[in-house]
């Protein structure tokens, strides 16, 4: 299947799975959708930014698309697929290749535990996002390869300042899950752990 894959795709594939990595649990466990293509500037990654909702723990921040599972899901697959449709118009079932799930992540600020189901859309798509999304961006993984795109972001709570690894890239600011999500993503790439300065000089 990955023959015919650029290497970084090839790369990607070949660490997915294709069982599902943990049990669903209706409103207890998510998904997210990883959406891959090859773009105008090589393999890409789709990255939204949500909009600044009262009440929404992540709001304003980057993420791919995804949510909670339903009860009419009836795998992590369909609770992506279903989220990629509602919050930026695209039919993963229609429009990609479904290549695995990378595993599972736990989301520290409520503990959820969140799967991201891989895909590789075949043919141009047209994003738009509703009211949960503010903007997308295809994001390079050559950049996400690159050190001067990594930073540091500290956020301020309960009177102490925490500081996490994050992305900077083009006014996204890349931090907690979805930072733990792409590094595993490009260390797949690469065939080192962040430790091992896997990033490109």
């Amino acid at each position: 299947m990955t023959d015919s894959f650029e290497p970084r795709l090839a790369a990607i594939a070949a660490g997915l799975r294709e069982d599902e990595p943990i049990a669903r649990a209706e409103r207890e466990t998510a998904a997210v959708a990883v959406t891959l293509r090859n773009g105008p500037r090589g393999e890409e990654v789709l990255l939204i930014k949500r909009a600044d909702r009262e009440g929404d723990p992540w709001s304003g921040d980057v993420a791919f698309p995804g949510g909670r599972v339903e009860a009419e899901d009836a795998s992590f697959r369909d609770t992506a697929v279903r989220e990629a449709r509602e919050e930026v118009g695209v039919d993963l079932e229609d429009v990609a290749r479904f290549l695995g799930y990378m595993g599972s992540f736990q989301a520290k600020r409520k503990g959820i535990w969140v799967v991201p189901a891989v895909f590789l859309v075949d043919r141009a798509v047209s994003i738009n996002g509703n009211a949960e999304v503010s903007s997308h961006m295809w994001v390079p993984l050559q950049e996400l390869l690159a050190r001067e795109s990594r930073s540091t972001y500290s956020l301020e709570r309960g009177g102490e300042t925490r500081s996490f690894p994050s992305f900077a890239i083009h006014g996204y600011v890349i931090w907690g899950l979805t930072e733990r999500i792409l590094t595993s993503l490009m260390e797949s790439v690469t065939g080192k752990t962040r430790e091992r300065a896997y990033f490109e000089t």
